[in-house]
């Protein structure tokens, strides 16, 4: 294969997210372990078009730089659109004028288009969904992390031969022999984070709710709390309102400068988390780390769903921020966790270990979509 062949990857990157910085790097490994290093180049839309290169070891073009932009698509073989959950408009309906522009330019300049590790949807403006409509129809194949995406592209006319149904890019990060003493540096006692997100709605019900949890447990377990966050720009405000909310001191750990297989591993040194991002419950998943869940997105609620299926039953509890205001059925669920922590964390660690070899399986049929399309093997669609 020639080094000069080119793929292109867009996504929601170099803006400091951890869970979107996973997937890429999840994404980056999995074509590195299958083409090779350098072979083709891997060239990464991104806000941050540095730092991406010096956290992935790729190249990178300034995603806000239209000139640039089309350059790089012009000259690839492939665009790739990795990851999270690009195709929706519950963020906001310019991000994902964003992304469909880069898949229409691309069918624009006859570059095959892939979809890879995202959710799809929802999308609940009806022009939103006309424009959706209309990039799908180019798009060459999907492969999603959800049963809902799936279905969602199949009301969309999208056949089974052009989807896979994988799971989050995420689950494929590998560890990297951190010394985590630096961040938790509690060697006496043990340790329960709170990794939550600023933008939740009911947000007074949460802070309260976590609150008392973790005054709860420190009171009757004499824990430390650590405050973090998987987007820790976006999140700094509620973890400075929830220190200032809980009656036991907390520390609060800047993770922004940690690639994400260091802040797994870091993970793997607390007794609990809770968890209000669904990479906060992935990264806790793959720490094998006992994980309460808050949820604010129905992806979180389908990965709960999975992960609980009768085989795995690892039991993991998320919660609804309207759920919240029955304080006591809360703290006895956390209090539960904790008490059964060793014991979850052998189910959690079975449950992972499922997905995870789940996630491998189904990327290897969207890695062959690439190596096709490199070889100019893959025409049709």
């Amino acid at each position: 294969m020639e080094s000069s062949k080119r793929i292109t990857i867009s996504g929601y990157y170099g803006f400091g997210n951890l869970g979107d910085e996973a997937i890429l790097e999840s994404l980056v490994t999995s074509l590195r372990d299958r083409f090779g290093k350098g072979e083709p180049v891997i060239v990464v839309l991104s806000n941050e078009p540095e730092r991406t290169e010096k956290d992935h070891g790729v190249r990178a073009t300034n995603r806000w730089n239209p000139v640039a932009v089309f350059r790089t698509l012009k000259n690839s073989e492939v665009l790739i659109s990795g990851g999270g959950g690009l195709l929706q408009d519950r963020t906001s309906s310019p991000s994902l004028w964003y992304y469909l522009t880069l898949l229409y330019l691309a069918r624009i300049l006859s570059v095959p288009a892939y979809v890879v590790g995202q959710g799809i949807g929802p999308v609940n403006k009806k022009y939103n969904e006309l424009l959706l409509r209309g990039a799908i129809a180019g798009i060459k194949g999907f492969h999603v992390r959800d049963d809902r995406s799936a279905e969602l592209l199949r009301s969309f006319g999208v056949g089974d031969d052009k989807l896979i149904v994988g799971g989050d890019l995420a689950f494929l990060l590998s560890g990297t022999g951190t010394d985590r003493n630096e961040y938790l540096n509690y060697p006496d006692r043990e340790i329960v984070g709170a990794a939550l997100r600023s933008d939740v709605e009911g947000r007074s019900d949460v802070l309260r709710a976590v609150s008392s949890g973790l005054d709860m447990l420190s009171e009757k377990f004499d824990v430390n709390v650590v405050l973090f966050s998987t987007n820790s720009l976006s999140d700094a405000d509620l973890n400075t309102d929830l220190q200032d909310s809980t009656e036991v001191p907390c520390k609060i750990i800047d993770v922004d400068h940690l690639s994400p297989a260091q802040l797994v591993e870091m993970m793997g040194d607390l007794e609990l988390v809770i968890a209000g991002r669904l990479h906060a419950l992935i990264f806790s998943l793959l720490s094998k780390t006992p994980v309460q869940s808050i949820s604010y997105d129905p992806k979180m609620d389908l990965l709960i769903e999975e992960l609980n299926d009768p085989d795995a039953n690892p039991g993991l509890s998320i919660w609804q921020p309207d759920d919240l205001i029955n304080a006591t059925k809360y703290l006895s669920d956390l209090e539960s966790i904790y008490r059964q922590r060793t014991e979850l964390r052998e189910k959690v660690t079975r449950a992972r270990d499922e997905i995870v070899q789940k996630t491998e399986e189904k990327m290897d049929p969207a890695l062959d979509w690439i190596e096709e399309e490199l070889a100019g093997e893959r025409r049709t669609g």
